[in-house]
């Protein structure tokens, strides 16, 4: 239709020439403007095409936007006649450890409920840890799994005395405690689960003035914390933790173990391994599997925790054929805990308690859905009540939306064109008022729509009427445009009776609704009533195609038509100058002659 539209804008007469032409140098007449002139009046057909090919799309415009103002009350019919709309219901609970929503089919009334537990995750914890034993015998040099131990000089302030500590390479984990059991007192410097322990009836401080010590010993960044009384100072690492840029032959060579490059499987799913890998590529390799795992390196313990990704009893099975990595990785006397499930017990009199199991936190019955947070034994109270004031601003949603059409409709049938301002001054809303004025398509449309407001529905309720909606009662306008009120309280008294019979009404099998919608989808789908019109390929789309070859003919003939006269008054140009120049010449003959006398 671009193509079409260009060629047809073409003829938006006044017709210009695209070639510079000179006239009248000669005779003195506008030759530019006598041409012009008789191009403006010999493209009179043309600009009546064009006018009616711009009438065309303009109505053809007006149309689509009929069709997408039906096209969106029809989505907004969709949800609109569900029962989870016009059944609603609202759930009252006082409870932070759960929450519960209740769709259309839940029954109203009050209920009771426990949970008695909620579910986790599978896990597989490392039996041993990754890097090798460390015990007091170690020396500081050999702690390399991390850092590079370095000679290093402490500075520790005890109250309001400050101390100095030389701690040497080839000093051992022992050695070390006994030079802070000088400062802190026998008993206060501990070596347990693979951390430095320091603890201290006084509030106290530990620098690294040079050297690695507090990286190594992950002192750096621990706190001193109060606990029981005391101050204490801790580890924030097994002194054994590796670091996760190290590789596995690497980590192997630390425990004194071989392993080899093979696959390691993980519930079935296989992964490739190399010794060459760091410690965090095979943490990824195994995250981005599709074995349904997670995988963590703890350095607070040197262990690897394994995850199962999916709460509940999920089995996490492991496999590493000859290659000796679960060894590696302590996962071949690893402690596997099984996933918890969520349990749940409801009742509707506190007394007889109905079980229900759930591998996640959110478990549905009878149109309750429930989300648990935490534990609780002691039955929490909870009501399901139908929620009226939801339903009734839906319908109040159902009459705006309807009105709105409606009166759309009803100013389009009868909109007057503008008139007394240039087609070329008006915007493309001015242009487009009055294009379905009287129009047949649009005639039957609002009737037919303003028809179903009396249209009898098989059901308790039969009328629109009946809900509290209306339009004669309230005044002769709003009939004869098809616009609708609402009577809030009495639709509120039909919602607290039997909300069903209202979705009956509107959403049955054969609904208000459901009718309406289906005479939508009969005006706006492919190929449908409007779409034969208004389409691409529509009745206006194939006038418009028709329209454009008749106005490229014309341009061309009025190309042609401006050539010839260009071409006439040329030559009549020329003429008019070898006269001139003629006449001239005789005159100064006539002037010579004279003077010789």
């Amino acid at each position: 239709m671009d193509a079409i539209s260009k060629i047809a804008s073409s003829i938006n007469y006044r017709y210009q020439s695209t070639r510079i032409q000179f006239g009248g140098l000669a005779s003195g007449l506008s030759t530019s403007d006598i041409v012009d002139a008789l191009l403006e009046l010999e493209s009179k057909p043309a600009q009546r095409l064009y006018q009616k090919y711009e009438d065309l799309g303009l109505k053809q415009k007006a149309y689509q936007q009929l069709e997408e103002k039906l096209e969106n009350f029809g989505t907004f019919l969709t949800s609109f006649k569900l029962q989870s709309t016009l059944m609603a219901k609202r759930v009252s609970i006082d409870s932070q450890n759960v929450s519960i929503d209740a769709s259309a089919s839940a029954k109203v009334g009050t209920y009771y409920i426990k949970v008695l537990s909620i579910a986790s995750r599978s896990s597989f914890l490392s039996g041993r840890t990754l890097g090798p034993q460390i015990d007091v015998s170690t020396k500081f040099g050999d702690l390399i799994y991390r850092y590079n131990p370095t000679d290093s000089v402490l500075k520790i302030q005890l109250g309001a005395s400050i101390h100095t500590v030389n701690i040497s390479k080839n000093d051992t984990i022992s050695d070390i405690i006994d030079k802070l059991d000088d400062i802190f007192g026998e008993g206060n410097v501990k070596f347990e689960d693979g951390k430095l322990v320091i603890e201290s009836s006084q509030a106290f401080a530990l620098r690294t003035e040079s050297g690695t010590f507090g990286f190594v010993f992950n002192l750096n960044n621990a706190p001193v914390v109060q606990e029981s009384g005391k101050y204490v100072l801790r580890s924030t690492a097994h002194l054994g933790a590796v670091a996760l840029h190290k590789t596995l032959s690497q980590i192997a060579n630390y425990r004194n173990i071989t392993i080899e490059s093979g696959t390691l499987k993980i519930n079935g799913v296989q992964i490739n391994v190399s010794t060459n890998m760091t410690l965090k590529q095979l943490i990824d390799a195994i995250n981005s599997s599709s074995a349904g795992v997670t995988a963590m390196y703890d350095a607070n313990s040197d262990k690897l925790l394994i995850t199962s990704n999916q709460t509940g009893a999920n089995m996490i099975s492991l496999e590493d054929g000859s290659s000796n990595l679960l060894n590696l990785l302590g996962l071949d006397v690893g402690q596997f805990n099984i996933g918890n499930v969520t349990r749940v017990q409801l009742s509707s009199d506190n007394v007889n308690w109905v079980d229900l199991y759930s591998s996640t936190l959110e478990l549905t019955h009878m149109g309750l859905s429930i989300k648990v947070r935490e534990v609780f034994d002691t039955a929490v109270k909870f009501s399901v009540e139908n929620d009226v004031e939801s339903i009734v601003s839906k319908v109040k949603e159902f009459v705006k939306n309807w009105n709105e059409l409606m009166e759309y409709i009803y100013n389009k049938m009868n909109e007057k064109p503008i008139t007394g301002k240039k087609k070329e001054e008006m915007t493309e809303e001015e242009k487009l008022q009055g294009m379905l004025r009287r129009d047949s398509l649009l005639n039957e449309i609002f009737f037919k729509l303003r028809s179903f407001i009396t249209t009898r529905i098989e059901g308790d309720i039969s009328y629109l009427w009946q809900l509290g909606i209306e339009t004669s009662k309230f005044g002769y306008q709003n009939m004869k445009t098809g616009k609708l009120e609402l009577d809030e309280e009495k639709l509120r008294n039909l919602l607290r009776e039997d909300p069903q019979k209202v979705w009956t009404f509107f959403g049955g099998p054969d609904g208000f609704a459901q009718r309406v919608q289906s005479y939508m989808r009969e005006l706006t789908k492919f190929g449908g009533r409007i779409d034969s019109l208004a389409g691409i390929t529509g009745t206006i789309t194939k006038q418009l195609r028709d329209l454009a070859k008749q106005l490229e003919t014309w341009l061309e003939r009025l190309q042609k038509r401006e050539t010839y006269l260009w071409n006439k008054f040329s030559a009549m140009e020329e003429v008019v100058s070898r006269m001139q120049a003629q006449g001239n010449w005789l005159a100064q003959f006539s002037s010579l002659r004279t003077n010789n006398r």
